[in-house]
């Protein structure tokens, strides 16, 4: 499945919506800089989560992923058409799956974690983050500079973890 400009919209809408929820006064980021900034690292890890979903192909994971992806599809395509009159398209991409087989098993367990885990974060920011990555995960200015170093990072620990513990 290849994102829409419709996913793409969204997927920068629940960004947008974060930062938007997220954003400190100047007080705040100058006496509080790190902690500041570490409240936005929940809805960034569960973005890296969503991106890895998409780049699943297959089982039930790569159809989470793609009816995800689908939806997302759909309503942000609607949302261009018939709410402000735009048009859409096909957003610039990649549908390529660039996990190895040890970067599928490491985004197993990273999913598995994502949906293990019971606390909300702030107001939704889990859930936003993870649509928000599945929906600019493969498109292409996002693909080259956030998910291809995404998905080598998942490839390399998958050999390294698959390797020791097989070992």
């Amino acid at each position: 499945m290849i994102p829409t400009l419709g996913a793409v919209l969204l997927g920068t809408l629940f960004i947008v919506i974060e930062i938007a929820i997220w954003f400190p006064t100047v007080k705040t980021l100058r006496s509080q800089p790190l902690q500041s900034c570490g409240e936005l690292l929940p809805f960034i890890l569960c973005w890296a989560i969503g991106a890895l979903t998409i780049m699943v192909v297959g089982g039930v994971v790569g159809w989470a992923g793609d009816t995800t992806l689908w939806g997302l599809n759909t309503f942000g395509d609607g949302l261009l058409v018939y709410g402000v009159g735009a048009e859409t398209g096909t957003a610039p991409g990649s549908p390529a799956a660039p996990l190895t087989q040890g970067g599928l098993f490491m985004t197993v367990l990273v999913l598995a974690a994502f949906l293990a885990r019971r606390k909300q974060g702030a107001k939704g920011s889990k859930w936003r983050g993870w649509l928000s990555g599945i929906g600019m995960g493969l498109s292409g200015g996002v693909a080259r500079y956030a998910a291809v170093p995404l998905a080598s990072a998942m490839n390399i620990a998958g050999v390294w973890l698959t390797g020791a513990l097989s070992s």
